[in-house]
């Protein structure tokens, strides 16, 4: 009789606690059933995002309530967006706690609350009309100040922000800094910016990456071929990045009769087909690395960099003296000896198409060593008159 019971018992227990159980993960279920019907029902009468690229963003900033739809059922995401819409949107985006003010426009409390947080000041935008559209890189600008970065150059913002992967380009290698804003395109930012603030990191756009710091300071060679201009041990202010400066790249003689000036230098990656500024380079079979009277062609298994120099005479009051408007470019530092059979080192290229005539170097990727860091340079050309140049960057390099 008692084994009888017991063995109802237990059996009653299983039941019991299997109903328990059962009756939790359904409730759990549909819980997790309301909240994405309730999403659902929130986003789906906006008929113009359904299968918008923001749309997923766009649904998550209406859960979340800093951004709502219009009472016509539409959501108009690619409508241009305000710089006091933008601050308000980012404000309530990141809890930031608003202002109590009994007078002025609709945003006053907003961009009070910004200032508070130290995300926006006046003047961040060239005027204070706050009415007038946001461009991307004011959009930028404020959100690399809500990441918390300091002593930020002008024309900085946008290398930040496409660096942490809140600004992807507009096309491959185009970072349109003074492009309109839309809504769907501030919502992408915020959400972003929102990911990277909770410590996500995310996926980066290195040929936006690359067009920006060429916007930032006239040159691409960090981003594009860090592991040879700026490697871990270029870890001081005297090196890498940091050793290249705007005011390095204007240069003469002290009288100023000649002053020269360096417009761009562009990094190409050989050995990727996509870079956007292989556009910049004349067909393969055009084009040769050289040694003297030798050169060769350039072929697919090549491993390099090649850069190209954007330069010319802002002063040039000698003319016989230095007969071209352009400057060359050099980078010491390489060991060994000249090998026209092997990329060891830097080489001056040349384009055999008369249409696409570019002035550099091509560097190799690897099969080389160094005195431990290389210097790049650029110099006047002259007919037998005074060089003068300039080290545009250093970088320490042990190989």
């Amino acid at each position: 009789m008692k084994k009888i019971s017991i063995s109802v018992l237990t059996a009653l227990s299983l039941f019991v606690g299997s109903f328990y159980l059962n009756t939790v993960e359904a409730a759990q279920v549909s819980n997790a059933d309301k909240m994405a019907e309730s999403r659902e029902t929130k986003t789906s009468h906006f008929t113009d995002i359904q299968g918008h690229w923001a749309q997923t963003a766009i649904q998550d900033a209406i859960q979340r309530g800093y951004v709502d739809g219009y009472p016509d059922k539409r959501f108009l995401p690619n409508k241009q967006v305000t710089r006091a819409e933008f601050i308000k949107m980012a404000v309530s985006a990141m809890d930031i706690e608003v202002a109590s003010l009994s007078s002025g426009s609709w945003y006053a409390p907003y961009v009070a609350s910004a200032e508070s947080a130290g995300i926006y000041k006046a003047g961040d935008f060239g005027n204070s009309n706050l009415t007038e559209r946001m461009t991307r890189e004011e959009m930028a600008k404020l959100a690399i100040k809500a990441l918390g970065y300091k002593n930020v150059e002008d024309k900085q913002w946008m290398y930040l922000a496409s660096k942490d992967g809140i600004i992807s380009g507009t096309a491959s290698g185009v970072i349109s800094p003074t492009g309109t804003t839309t809504r769907a395109q501030a919502i992408a930012v915020i959400e972003r910016l929102l990911q990277v603030k909770s410590g996500k990191e995310l996926p980066v756009d290195k040929y936006a990456v690359a067009a920006a710091e060429v916007y930032w300071h006239k040159t691409n060679i960090f981003s594009v071929a860090p592991e040879i201009f700026n490697g871990p041990d270029n870890n001081n202010k005297n090196v890498g990045i940091d050793s290249w400066k705007l005011s390095k790249l204007q240069f003469g003689a002290p009288d100023g009769s000649v002053v020269a000036q360096v417009d761009e230098l562009i990094a190409i990656d050989w050995n990727d087909p996509k870079d956007p500024n292989r556009k910049l380079l004349p067909s393969k079979e055009k084009l040769v690395w050289v040694f003297g009277a030798k050169s060769n062609i350039f072929t697919d298994d090549l491993q390099a960099y090649v850069i190209i120099l954007k330069s010319h005479y802002v002063v040039n009051k000698k003319p016989k003296l230095y007969p071209f408007n352009r400057l060359s470019l050099s980078i010491t530092g390489y060991n060994g000896k000249p090998n026209i059979t092997e990329l060891n080192m830097a080489y001056p290229i040349e384009s055999k198409d008369h249409r696409k005539q570019i002035y550099g170097l091509v560097i190799p990727k690897s099969g080389f060593s160094t005195a431990g860091s290389l210097n790049l340079l650029a110099s006047t050309i002259s007919a037998g008159a005074p060089l003068y140049q300039s080290t545009l960057s250093s970088s320490i390099l042990i190989r």
